[in-house]
């Protein structure tokens, strides 16, 4: 039984701004049963970020060609990309190990949908910012209409100079 639990990383190979693999293990295990990614032609794809946090659990390996990747190279690749990867990738990781489901939100204008584990359909729209950013209030109206328009909660997940994150959810109020 022991030995079930320790696993061989399954190994993902860098393809610009994700990782991917075509092994079915990694399909069925990330994906079907925890899921991570998204499967296009067989493949199984990771953002960044997702691969980030499976690297660092020591569930994968993320390979440059021949060499692997630390996670200090894949976090470096991440903030090349975007500049607030670290506060992603914390809010990322708190999410996950609350237990929920966590895939892109990018098209509601937000950083993430979060899902409850076996639910079909995510509960809410997850906006990371850093504690001493500067809002500006149609920013948060914008994020909340388009939450609202597809019935989700729009929640804003702030990450403190420790790293600690907050999370406050941000409603219409009808008088």
């Amino acid at each position: 039984m022991e030995g079930e639990l320790m696993k061989e990383p399954i190994e993902f190979r860098l393809s610009g701004d994700r990782v991917f693999s075509e092994r079915e293990k990694a399909i069925n295990q990330l994906h079907n049963n925890r899921g991570y990614g998204e499967v296009i032609e067989g493949k199984l794809f990771l953002s960044l970020v997702e691969a980030a946090y499976l690297l660092e659990k020591g569930k994968i390996r993320v390979l440059d060609g021949d060499r692997e990747l630390s996670l200090e190279e894949l976090f470096d690749l991440g903030r090349k990309r975007d500049e607030d990867f670290d506060v992603k990738f914390l809010v990322y990781r708190d999410l996950r190990e609350r237990g929920y489901i966590v895939k892109s939100g990018l098209k509601f204008g937000s950083h993430y949908r979060v899902y409850r584990r076996g639910s079909e359909h995510s509960d809410w729209l997850v906006w990371v910012v850093r504690e001493n950013a500067k809002l500006s209030p149609n920013d948060i109206t914008a994020r909340i209409r388009v939450a609202h328009g597809v019935r989700k909660s729009m929640v804003m997940a702030v990450v403190d100079e420790d790293g600690d994150v907050v999370y406050y959810r941000i409603e219409w109020v009808k008088f």
